[in-house]
């Protein structure tokens, strides 16, 4: 079995809940769509506990943004928030170690895998581009345009922290949600409740089967990490990561 996460955004609270959860199945690997440690108050720790579980890795947009870090003419479409996550990116990359980078530089932009008879591409956007959008309504022609050339039972992608499982011609898309920017709340309203996502991937008899996981953690631990490093605008980033 293979535990599929992405989106940790440095949230190391959200990351050991997940690691928690997966101790109570029969996990022999992990696979990482990217996206590791930017945006959250712990950016180099996250990535000492991501590499503590050896995964394979791919590269997101804000893994790149760590290596070379953006600046306001980067930005396509500027808002009244623009500055401000450029600033925590800025923080986040100035924290991590020279040993930090080397790793984070290593991700491909995609990886091609055989499981048990199983063929399966990995990526953070598309297998084109960490930038390029999957949801459950893309087009199929817009698919197949991104996995042109990539022929695969199973497509595993990230970046729009939305988990979700659809079908695709002869094949399925998935994608595991986000570990450190997903959140949740009662069907009747009410205060969210932090929750951190990802899947579980098992092959049978060359057929993929996927279990969608959704953990709760506890989001002051969160708050905490944001009060004990300083990071800038921790409002900021504490609405996006948990409320």
């Amino acid at each position: 079995m293979i535990a599929v996460i992405a989106d940790v955004h440095g949230n190391l609270a959200a990351l050991e809940a997940v690691i928690a959860d997966m101790l109570r199945f029969d996990v022999e690997e992990v696979l990482c769509l990217g996206d590791v440690a930017n945006f959250g108050p712990e950016p180099s720790a996250t990535i000492a506990r991501l590499r503590s579980l050896d995964p394979l890795t791919v590269m997101g947009n804000t893994d790149a943004y760590l290596l070379e870090p953006r600046t306001a003419s980067d930005v396509a479409e500027p808002d009244e928030h623009t500055r401000l996550v450029l600033e925590v990116e800025r923080w986040c990359a100035d924290r991590l170690s020279d040993d930090d980078r080397a790793w984070v530089g290593s991700f491909p932009a995609y990886r091609e895998l055989d499981l048990d008879g199983c063929r399966v591409v990995a990526y953070h956007g598309s297998p084109k581009s960490y930038d390029d959008p999957v949801v459950p309504e893309t087009p199929p022609e817009t698919l197949d345009a991104y996995f042109e050339g990539l022929e695969a039972k199973l497509y595993l992608g990230a970046h729009v922290h939305h988990q979700f499982v659809r079908k695709h011609r002869r094949s399925v898309v998935a994608n595991p949600g986000s570990v450190g920017m997903a959140y949740d709340g009662p069907a009747g309203g009410g205060e969210r409740i932090a929750v951190a996502e990802y899947l579980l991937l098992q092959v049978v008899d060359g057929e993929p089967n996927i279990h969608l996981r959704r953990v709760p953690y506890d989001a002051d631990l969160l708050r905490e990490a944001v009060a004990r490093t300083g990071m800038p605008h921790g409002d900021l980033v504490l609405g996006a990561l948990a409320r």
